[in-house]
């Protein structure tokens, strides 16, 4: 049975900017279902290999019950962080990368069928990390041992809350007599702290408490941070990559990041020749953000928020 089916998000316009052709190199930095990493494997035979890295042993596990003999040999995969590009390409020796694509977005598996307390929909222990074979803190542990402006904080940063004060008190009121433990106790809380007006408007706030959880557990924004320059240094001259994005935070380190890679000289306008030596790395391919059509949306609702940017590196 496939545990880990998903939809990929944006397949048809990844494919089309990173033009896939037989014997090359990509990397998927976020195999998930594997979709992205099916379709190049497809598109680089007969000798082309993908390098596909994921935090969740399920989605590599599935993905190489779903491969053909041909595929196996050329499917190189990596249980991590693709924080690590750098380390991982060095272990797997794999070079002259052509393009990188990274889905940031949850899979379909995380929110239906993980039982990690992704979704504030189901009662699930509050888990919430991707990788479950390392005994890092999950999101129990930073809703009963943080301080409350601690997790004020952490809903302000990463989920954007507007009563988070209001929700970190209540937590912390709450865990004084009992220990939080699965996603219901904490939409209770949230329940709680919404002032009246709003309060039939919980899972609004509910969605972004979870969203920030999930990226404190996981350290999405900082492995993001850390992946990007990895992947421009690593891909090969003329080489893509490709980032699709689901949220703001997201979406805002990628722009920033593209822009600074696609800038040249910085120096003020009066200098007659340039001080700063500095050069562009890359070239912006998608100006504004490229999303969902209408078709793709009939098909998969989740890919609504989806937001998809591209360089190449000169």
């Amino acid at each position: 049975m496939n545990k880990y089916q998903h939809v990929p998000v944006l397949l048809n316009e990844v494919l089309e900017i990173l033009q896939p052709s037989p014997e090359q190199h990509f990397v998927d930095g976020t195999l998930g279902g594997g979709g992205y990493s099916a379709a190049l494997l497809e598109r680089v035979a007969p000798s082309g290999k993908v390098l596909s890295i994921d935090l969740d042993q399920v989605a590599i596990d599935n993905y190489r019950t779903n491969l053909s003999d041909d595929q196996s040999a050329r499917a190189i995969i990596h249980h991590g962080n693709f924080r690590d590009l750098d380390e991982i390409v060095e272990k797997h020796d794999f070079r002259d990368i052509a393009g990188i694509v990274a889905d940031l977005g949850l899979s379909s598996y995380h929110i239906d069928a993980s039982e990690r307390g992704i979704s504030f929909q189901k009662k699930e222990p509050l888990d919430m990390r991707f990788d479950v074979t390392k005994d890092t803190p999950d999101a129990r542990f930073i809703l009963n041992n943080h301080t409350e402006a601690e997790l004020v904080k952490l809903f302000t940063d990463y989920g954007e809350e507007k009563f988070s004060r209001q929700i970190a008190h209540a937590i912390v009121r709450r865990r004084q007599e009992t220990f939080l433990h699965y996603t219901t106790d904490l939409v209770e809380a949230i329940q709680e702290a919404l002032p009246k007006p709003v309060k039939h408007l919980y899972q609004d706030s509910a969605r972004r408490i979870f969203q920030a959880l999930r990226i404190a557990v996981n350290h999405e924004l900082e492995s993001l941070e850390q992946f990007l320059p990895k992947a421009l240094d690593l891909v090969a001259p003329g080489g893509k990559i490709v980032i699709i994005s689901f949220h703001s935070l997201e979406d805002r380190i990628v722009k920033q990041f593209f822009v600074e890679a696609a800038t040249g000289c910085i120096c003020p306008p009066e200098f007659p020749i340039c001080q700063c030596g500095r050069t562009p790395r890359a070239k912006i391919l998608t100006k504004k953000p490229i999303t969902a059509t209408e078709q793709e949306l009939l098909l998969n609702m989740r890919s609504k928020p989806a937001k998809l940017r591209a360089i190449q590196k000169l």
